[in-house]
């Protein structure tokens, strides 16, 4: 029920026409649901809080909560009952779902000594990414600090302006589809989960082998798409496909792994990003061989 109740919300959210709420409000509506009421109404209650969402924006007004809260068995007319219904409309529109739930445990409960080095790994590349994609910011000439919709695409409001939203730890409102409240409220904790099951799992960065694995994770903070393609180039993979980690990928990563050593791949991988950067941000991409190569070895270490 819990799967298909995601699938509903996702699949609402897929059409709406301004879609930056998706990830907040489906995994939020799913949990608040699953926490209020009996199993066998969930899929009711569901359905009849999407068909009296506000689309645009995720807003309900009173009428519509009171017959979500009808179907969920509340008498608003009563105290108690109106009472009930709002904390529960409350519990929706407050939460931040900073993680997809697929992947997640796997970096909270890591079992095997193969999913602790990967984790390892992980937290190094991620802990020397927020070493300089700080705290909260809403600058409005940053592109990433806009509202977007479903296409991906900058909204702009009646005034003709792009509508305003925000960057924390590298992660817009753009991209995450997070309200500038949840990215105001995101912790260092929080971020990571996102990176994790949004970057990380989603992508399938896990499939590299795990010598390249903290450089690959490090870019992909500044850019999915660019990393993408310094990836196939530096390990020359002629991949039909821009995904990012593909078989294609990885088999050709392997290969070039057989004939060159991982202090080689990360200047390479360096060279090319800061190629396409100047300044601190450059300055920064030069700084991960250094800093992230010893990643996979001393992971090893620690973990064997």
């Amino acid at each position: 029920m819990k799967k298909l109740l995601l699938i509903f919300c996702v699949m609402f959210f897929a059409n709406a026409s301004n879609a930056w709420a998706a990830y907040f409000y489906a995994d939020a509506l799913t949990e608040a649901i699953q926490q209020e009421f009996p199993q066998n109404i969930w899929a009711d209650v569901a359905n009849e809080y999407m068909a009296q969402m506000n689309p645009t924006n995720g807003e309900i007004d009173e009428v519509g909560m009171n017959n979500v809260c009808y179907v969920g068995g509340y008498n608003v007319a009563t105290a108690d009952g109106a009472e009930k219904c709002s904390n529960f409309v409350n519990n929706v529109v407050s939460k931040c779902v900073y993680a997809y739930s697929a992947g997640k445990h796997l970096y909270t409960n890591p079992q095997t000594v193969e999913q602790k080095i990967q984790k390892c790994i992980f937290d190094d590349a991620i802990d020397f990414a927020l070493s300089y994609e700080k705290g909260f910011q809403q600058t409005p000439s940053d592109p990433g600090n806009r509202i977007c919709g479903p296409d991906g695409k900058p909204i702009k409001g009646t005034d003709g302006k792009y509508l305003l939203g925000a960057t924390k730890y590298g992660i817009t409102t753009c991209a995450s589809g997070l309200s500038v409240e949840c990215i105001r409220k995101m912790s260092v904790a929080d971020a990571k989960l996102a990176y994790w099951t949004r970057h990380y799992y989603k992508y399938k960065y896990y499939k590299l082998p795990p010598q390249v694995l903290a450089a690959v994770m490090q870019f992909s903070v500044g850019g999915i798409g660019t990393v993408a393609v310094e990836l196939r180039e530096t390990v020359g993979a002629n991949c039909s496909v821009t995904s990012v980690v593909t078989d294609c990928v990885v088999d050709a990563t392997n290969k070039y792994l057989e004939t060159h050593t991982v202090d080689e791949f990360y200047r390479e991988i360096s060279n090319k990003r800061a190629k396409k950067r100047t300044g601190s941000a450059k300055e920064r991409a030069l700084r991960v061989p250094g800093r992230l190569s010893g990643s996979y070895d001393r992971c090893v270490s620690k973990y064997q």
